[in-house]
Formats: C-alpha cells, sequence, structure tokens
C-alpha cells in the first residue's frame, strides 16, 4: 500500500508493500494517484519518498506482470513512466529516503527526485534491467545521465551492477548517506528546510534547471513497443519466471 501524511511543509510517501516493497499494478495506480492529489496541493511544498523495512523498492513486481495481457503490462509500464516524469517535472522539492536496496523501478523512482538520501550499509542501488534481459527507457536514461554524466551512466546501465551507497555517492548517484537509525531524521530535516522557501521561486528555479532535458522525458510509443517485443521473448521470459519476490 501507499501510505500519505503530511508534516508541516512535507508531503510524505511512503511504500508498504510486502518484505520488498514491489510495485504491481495496483501500486502504481495508487502511487500515481497520490502524486497528482499532491501535486496540486499548495500547504505543502516538498515530496518526500521513502520505503519501509530494508527496502526502498524491489522495483516492478515482475512475477504479478509475466503472465498479464500486453495491453494491460503497457498501460502499467506508462504508468510508471507517468509517476518518475511526475516527480521530475514536480513544482515541488522531491526527496528521496533510500531506506534500503533499490533497483529497476525502485532506483527509477529514486534517480525522478531533487535529492536523496540513503542509508549508508547493506543496502545496494541498481538499474540492473540488462541483467534480468530487459532494457530501459529514453527519459530513464536521460534522467540518469543529467545527474551522473554520461561515462558513469553507461557504466551504471550497461553493466547492471549493484552498487554500494559509498560507490553511489561517490559517482552522484547520491546526495547524502546516514545510519539507518538517523536517515528519516535527516531526510525530514532537509524537506522542513525548504518551509520558508518562495514556492513560486522554487516552481521558477526548477524550470530553468530543466529546460536543456524536458524535450527528452517523452517517451515515444515505438520506445515502450520495443520493451514490451523483449518482455515477451521467450528466453527473456525464462530469465524473469525465475525471479522470486518476498511478500
Amino acid at each position: 500500500m501507499i501510505e500519505v501524511k503530511s508534516i508541516e511543509n512535507v508531503s510524505l510517501i511512503s511504500i508498504n508493500q510486502g518484505k520488498v516493497n514491489a510495485l504491481d499494478r495496483e501500486m502504481l495506480i495508487n502511487l500515481e494517484k497520490a502524486l497528482d492529489v499532491i501535486n496540486q496541493q499548495h500547504k505543502t511544498n516538498v515530496i518526500l519518498l521513502t520505503g519501509t523495512g530494508s527496502f526502498f523498492s524491489f522495483g516492478l513486481d515482475i512475477p504479478s506482470f509475466l503472465d498479464t495481457p500486453r495491453d494491460e503490462l503497457k498501460t502499467s509500464i506508462q504508468k510508471l513512466l507517468k509517476i518518475c516524469k511526475s516527480l521530475y517535472l514536480s513544482d515541488k522539492i522531491t526527496i528521496s529516503s533510500i531506506n534500503g536496496h533499490a533497483t529497476g523501478a525502485g532506483c527509477m523512482l529514486a534517480i525522478s527526485t531533487d535529492f536523496r538520501l540513503m542509508v549508508n550499509r547493506r543496502a545496494k542501488i541498481a538499474l540492473n534491467e540488462i541483467n534480468i534481459g530487459l532494457s530501459l527507457f529514453s527519459s530513464t536514461i536521460s534522467m540518469l545521465r543529467n545527474l551522473i554524466g554520461y561515462n558513469n551512466a553507461k557504466r551504471f546501465l550497461l553493466t547492471g551492477n549493484l552498487i554500494s551507497p559509498e560507490e553511489a555517492l561517490k559517482n552522484g548517484l547520491v546526495d547524502e548517506l546516514h545510519d539507518k537509525e538517523e536517515l528519516y531524521g535527516k531526510s525530514l530535516e532537509l524537506a522542513l528546510s525548504f518551509k520558508d522557501k518562495n514556492n513560486l521561486v522554487i516552481k521558477n528555479m526548477k524550470r530553468e534547471l530543466l529546460v536543456d532535458i524536458t524535450n527528452y522525458l517523452d517517451d515515444s510509443d515505438e520506445s515502450i513497443e520495443n520493451f514490451m517485443n523483449i518482455f515477451y521473448l521467450k528466453e527473456t521470459q525464462e530469465i524473469l519466471r525465475k525471479i522470486e519476490v518476498r511478500k
């Protein structure tokens, strides 16, 4: 489930779905709805996104999509991309409090936010799609390249390596590392620091910062169809059916 609450100027979204916070169709629908409502609110100027337990988010709940009709899977992929774009282009400050592992679509969510604070041990972060036979989307790749540069993005994407918090900090993938007990407090502290900032100024500055990348955030139907074609390949399905998601 998606839990939403307001703390002063902050809209807190918590992903709470089993042991690994995997994103199935219903979770994507609820997350999209939550962001749509929050982005229209004027009483908060920060969105703080976090997970529960030892996972920020495993990513897509692959087993739940394996036997999904193609048109339904496509709708879910479009929702995921819309959620990431909504975070990335939000007029509010967006922060990820990465409390544990963030892989696949979980990492996509994290890199869609303005700031990323991560637990300093026993966690990995990765866009590891290449290791399970899947491709990625032009918007995701553009966000990543804009965040960490071409060479780092190339290595991150083409190896699919699960990287440590220390390496993530070194490469600019995350901004701060904190002990698990302190992470949420530090993330909220950062969020509350924007309490007295003018919302219109935040909006204008963010739009100017993003002006050079905005045109690269619209994934073509062809790009999504290419992902779908790969997803339904026999050899890809054989790999994906070995994935287990802890409930």
